[in-house]
């Protein structure tokens, strides 16, 4: 049903949904390289101060030659480490991508997402849903309270995965050539279980559930939320575009797809 979705929003004049997503995935690129660049500049700035404030000058012959070369270290460490403090800002953030690119776009696209479920709806059941300027907030505070409260349970959940596979290196040994990828896999499986709740929450929302109904429900459709969410897991794992193509094919489409789902309860499509 997810492929479908495409044909779906353009047989019901549906397609200007499609535009959300580059436009929120371009503006958290321009938002990221303006915080890698403020984060690299700030840490190196205050690593030369640091330095420069852990240089001296002796009085004697003998101090000033200790000086220099203690200097000499200071400089040759402050050139090193320019490069190493850029690669670890590039690296965080790109593990922030990873981990938190999903709720910023669930976040941001949530009165979107949540508009698309009502026209999905609306041409469903014929129950048209009128638009509101106090709803706009509702859903942006809706879709930043879901969002945090499924990253917060994705953490615990991967953390005790992460401390299973420590413990299981620990006792078990040569067993994790079999234990790493069943780990592996339930960490992905784990994070997509809850793309899949963020998704569903914008069309429990249209059905009258509050956000803890809303997990609750989501718990019952399991089946279709990991689903879904597995698409799109897999397209946020190709390498570097992985974010920006998922934009554009994750959550308009799926929204879609999950509202269909559930207002036409007895469609037999394929997810």
């Amino acid at each position: 049903m997810w492929w479908s979705s495409f044909g779906y929003l353009k047989q019901k004049g549906l397609r200007h949904y499609h535009a959300a997503g580059p436009a929120v995935i371009l503006g958290l690129a321009a938002a990221g390289i303006f915080f890698s660049r403020w984060l690299t500049e700030t840490l190196q700035t205050g690593l030369h101060q640091m330095l420069e404030n852990g240089s001296w000058t002796g009085t004697n012959s003998a101090e000033s030659s200790l000086s220099n070369g203690w200097n000499s270290v200071l400089i040759w460490a402050s050139s090193q480490a320019d490069w190493l403090i850029e690669w670890a800002v590039i690296l965080l953030v790109l593990w922030l991508k990873v981990k938190v690119t999903k709720y910023l776009l669930i976040t941001i696209m949530a009165p979107i997402m949540s508009a698309l479920a009502a026209d999905v709806k609306g041409a469903e059941t014929g129950q048209v849903t009128s638009f509101v300027w106090s709803g706009l907030l509702r859903d942006i505070l809706r879709g930043a309270r879901i969002s945090i409260v499924l990253l917060l349970m994705e953490l615990v959940l991967g953390l005790a995965l992460w401390i299973s596979g420590l413990t299981a290196a620990f006792f078990l040994g040569p067993l994790m050539i079999v234990a790493g990828p069943v780990l592996l896999a339930a960490s992905w499986t784990v994070g997509a279980y809850f793309f899949g709740a963020a998704v569903y929450d914008a069309v429990y929302e249209q059905g009258g559930l509050d956000w803890k109904d809303s997990i609750r429900a989501g718990w019952k459709q399991r089946g279709h939320l990991l689903g879904l969410g597995a698409i799109f897991s897999m397209i946020m794992a190709i390498p570097w575009a992985g974010p920006y193509l998922a934009a554009l094919l994750g959550p308009v489409p799926c929204t879609t797809a999950a509202a269909r789902l559930y207002f036409r309860p007895h469609s037999i499509e394929p997810t």
